[in-house]
């Protein structure tokens, strides 16, 4: 049954590709504001949840919000840029599909630009560094101010000093704006630094087979990857994903 407080449900989802089945009986509640981590091994249908979500599945996701209200971050996000418009005209683009006035797109710009502390407007996608191209993918995402942010393994191509960085903006745009957040990870840290919900599932076909929650309020530093709470809700993970593969 769905909660007052749950955005999204999802009630025994399953997909097939031909013949092979991919998720079995997929359950589970997402909660207005939360911030999700589906945590799996490669191949067992993390991106394929997500495409549920954004997608039609009437009878077995419950949806409480309609599809201009939600944001995709796609994992090819170099790819999802246009090479030939500058990082200004990919960012608003999603504004401009709207029909925003101008001033719109000025405040929403300015204020984009302020939580990113992103300075390269009049440059192009391939002038930047790959932490760079992902930072305008986030942005272009994020400025129609969406209820739902969909973000499909954001940081495996970014070295580990952009993946902190992205992190951290990530962390920065939710707590002024407080969307609901679903992020696909095969990454332990990341699932556990960003996350107050991390789902752990099987290897095909997948199954939801423990939830489990993070205590740590928000906001978050990178002083929390060296606590102890850390370490302990890490563990919880790896144990629990061990036992599900």
């Amino acid at each position: 049954m769905t909660t007052i407080s749950s955005i999204i449900s999802i009630k025994n989802l399953n997909k097939c590709f031909g013949e092979q089945q991919i998720l079995n009986n997929i359950s589970f509640e997402v909660n207005k504001q939360e911030i999700i981590a589906l945590f799996g091994p490669n191949g067992c249908g993390k991106s394929t949840i997500l495409n549920s979500i954004s997608g039609e599945n009437k009878n077995e996701v419950q949806k409480k919000f309609n599809s201009t209200e939600l944001s995709y971050v796609f994992q090819n996000y170099r790819d999802s840029l246009f090479p030939w418009k500058t990082n200004y005209e990919n960012i608003l683009f999603p504004l401009k599909v709207q029909k925003k006035n101008e001033q719109v797109i000025t405040e929403r710009i300015n204020q984009i630009t302020e939580i990113f502390d992103f300075n390269e407007l009049q440059k192009y996608p391939y002038e930047l560094s790959g932490g760079q191209q992902q930072i305008v993918a986030l942005m272009r995402a994020l400025i129609t101010l969406p209820k739902i942010l969909l973000i499909d393994e954001p940081f495996s191509a970014l070295d580990y000093k952009n993946n902190l960085m992205v992190r951290q903006y990530i962390l920065k745009y939710y707590e002024k704006y407080k969307p609901t957040i679903i992020i696909v990870t095969h990454n332990i840290e990341e699932a556990v630094y960003l996350a107050n919900k991390i789902i752990i599932l099987s290897k095909s076909p997948t199954q939801v087979k423990s939830i489990i929650h993070n205590p740590k309020k928000y906001p978050r530093d990178i002083n929390f990857l060296q606590s102890q709470q850390f370490h302990e809700i890490k563990n919880k993970v790896l144990t629990a994903f061990q036992e599900a593969t």
